[in-house]
């Protein structure tokens, strides 16, 4: 009785693992034909450069050489890619595949080494050899602008002859260029140094260029000299405000008392406004207005003038710094058992 549930559950649990093992061995069944696949795609378009090559289509041989190794870097197709290339003068890309070949294949393949080195020989004798040194390892290298690899490159960097430039960048480095005069079947080293970027200022500000730091206060005496210079001009020009308004009531002052005298004498003695000639009246009236106007602005001039007049003097008393006494020195001698002498004192 006891070991019949045990056998069930073990059952059971068997029954629940197989459709998950069944599937693993379902999955890697799976990803091995989809590599194999791959492999026989790659093995099919290289039989057919191998046929094409044979026939001396070149052009052909090449086509399927290139879509083979784009699905394979194997050395095997990167020596026949590299004697396509020579053979359509494709001489920078014959010398890279060729190389590889020689980097990659083992050494036991003597017969076909020989044969790649030959073929490199004649294509090196076209364009010009460039190992590039560059420190720090890991920075890119580029030919004309374009990446070819990371430092160190396994291999030397095919020119074809004329102007190229080598470059390198990494982050955090200055970039580094160095134009080079490439020439057919010539062998040079470029060494390249990236130099790190220089740290930001913290007190260098982001758009002027300007030292930013905490700003000193103006010294005290210039703030009480700018303060007394000023006041005392608002209170000039209060006064002479005052002035000028005063000067220009007057005016209308006499203007209106010459209005009314010569209605009271084209009247008659009388004083017929508002009643009589409406213009005259209204030309008083303006007047009078004008001159309480303008008795009332120089007031409140001379008014506004002597404040600030007295605001500034009692500004410039308050801040007045105290006068430095006088050094005073006082003499006297002095007489002692066993000791005579003079004393000094005093404040200097």
């Amino acid at each position: 009785m006891t070991k019949r549930p045990l056998l069930w559950g073990w059952s059971v649990a068997m029954a629940l693992m197989a459709p998950v093992a069944s599937a693993q061995q379902a999955a890697t069944p799976a990803a091995a034909e989809e590599t194999d696949a791959l492999t026989d795609k790659a093995r099919q378009l290289y039989e057919e450069g191998r046929a094409a090559a044979a026939a001396g289509q070149w052009a052909d041989a090449h086509a399927s050489f290139l879509a083979a190794w784009a699905i394979k870097n194997h050395y095997q197709i990167a020596s026949n890619l590299g004697v396509a290339c020579l053979k359509l003068g494709k001489h920078r890309d014959a010398a890279e595949y060729l190389t590889r070949y020689l980097r990659e294949a083992p050494a036991s393949k003597v017969r076909e080494r020989q044969a790649a080195e030959a073929s490199l020989k004649e294509a090196l004798a076209k364009v010009a050899s460039v190992t590039v040194q560059v420190a720090p390892q890991g920075a890119e290298v580029t030919v004309d602008g374009a990446a070819v690899g990371r430092a160190p490159l396994p291999d030397p960097v095919f020119l074809d002859p004329g102007k190229h430039e080598i470059g390198a960048r990494l982050e955090g480095h200055m970039p580094a260029k160095r134009p080079i005069e490439a020439a057919a079947g010539a062998a040079e080293t470029v060494v390249l140094q990236l130099e790190r970027r220089p740290a930001p200022d913290a007190g260098v500000g982001a758009g002027a260029g300007v030292v930013v730091g905490p700003v000193a206060p103006p010294p005290r005496d210039d703030v009480r000299t700018a303060v007394l210079v000023g006041g005392g001009i608002a209170a000039g020009a209060g006064v002479a405000a005052g002035v000028v308004l005063t000067v220009l009531s007057n005016g209308r002052a006499s203007d209106a008392e010459g209005i009314r005298s010569a209605l009271l004498k084209e009247w008659g003695g009388e004083h017929r406004c508002p009643s009589g000639d409406q213009t005259r009246c209204a030309e008083l009236k303006t007047a009078v207005y004008d001159k309480y106007n303008l008795r009332s602005g120089a007031i409140w001039s001379f008014v506004a003038g002597g404040a600030i007049g007295v605001g500034t003097l009692v500004y410039g008393l308050v801040t007045m710094k105290p006068a430095e006494p006088a050094p005073r020195a006082q003499v006297a001698p002095f007489l002692g058992p066993g000791a005579a002498g003079m004393s000094l004192s005093g404040r200097f």
